[in-house]
């Protein structure tokens, strides 16, 4: 199989980083070596793997340039076939975030790490329109991006921008990832906008109150004990992913999605009125 190097993008919030969790155990179950590499500023890509914090390779990068932090120090072992890392940053409202994942990744990079995994996998925040965050993609880290969404309006927002700024620095996008959030006619409108922007849907997660609970608890969903839906939804994402070829977008503009939010609801309007419901 050819290395496959993937960046699940998403507003905060939306649940990558749970995606991205239970991909990389997905992934790393059917044999695959995983590297986990958290690019988000939260720095909590880890915990549901640690149940505790990892150092940040920029914190430590002084130490790991001299030689007296050992690389093993932030990039832990966490399970059989997965290795994980978070890349860190500046305090919060202080510098860029990306200058820090570029540091990150540049160092990982010299140190043959990105290399030694069959998939890397980059967990990035994309709710914000700093272009530090296309970093993976800007310089030639990833080979494309998939995108988290429910169908909230402000995810929606976010998805759009995330496919805009992917086609301005030349991203290439895989498709959208669909995490249910579980409100009535939900699916109507990621399938709508899926077809608009012409970007597929290679994933749903069903709406599970159970992966809150257990993240609460520290622990990742397909580590629970019979989490069957939701580990089904991970291996078919799984095998997707490894499988996927890039599309090209066509983002929207800001009003174009909120007209087709607004036509959707005046959809629904029409159904309700006629005895239809969602069908």
């Amino acid at each position: 199989m050819k290395k496959q190097r993937i960046a699940i993008y998403g507003k905060g919030g939306i649940g990558k980083t749970t995606i991205s969790v239970n991909l990389a155990l997905t992934l790393a179950r059917e044999g695959y070596k995983v590297l986990l590499v958290g690019c988000d500023p939260k720095q909590d890509t880890a915990r549901l793997l640690l149940q505790e914090r990892l150092p940040t390779i920029v914190e430590c990068y002084d130490g790991l340039q001299s030689g007296r932090i050992p690389i093993e120090r932030v990039c832990a072992r966490v399970r059989e076939n997965i290795t994980c890392c978070e890349a860190g940053g500046p305090r919060p409202g202080v510098g860029c975030a990306g200058r820090g994942v570029l540091i990150a990744l540049d160092l990982l990079s010299q140190r043959g790490i990105l290399s030694q995994a069959d998939v890397v996998l980059y967990d990035v925040l994309g709710d914000v329109v700093c272009g530090g965050f296309a970093t993976p993609v800007t310089h030639g880290f990833t080979d494309r991006i998939y995108v988290v969404t429910s169908g909230e309006q402000a995810s929606l927002l976010a998805a759009n921008n995330i496919l805009s700024g992917m086609n301005s620095v030349g991203g290439k996008t895989g498709g959208l990832i669909f995490n249910a959030r579980g409100f009535e006619g939900e699916e109507t409108y990621v399938r709508r906008f899926a077809s608009l922007t012409g970007v597929p849907i290679v994933g749903v997660m069903p709406y599970s109150q159970r992966i809150k609970t257990e993240e609460l608890n520290r622990r990742a969903i397909c580590e629970a004990d019979g989490a069957v839906l939701e580990e089904q939804a991970m291996r078919a994402l799984a095998n997707e992913v490894l499988n996927g070829t890039p599309c090209q977008p066509r983002a929207l503009t800001p009003d174009g999605l909120y007209d087709m939010i607004a036509q959707i609801g005046r959809e629904r309007h029409d159904r309700m009125g006629r005895g239809d419901g969602d069908r």
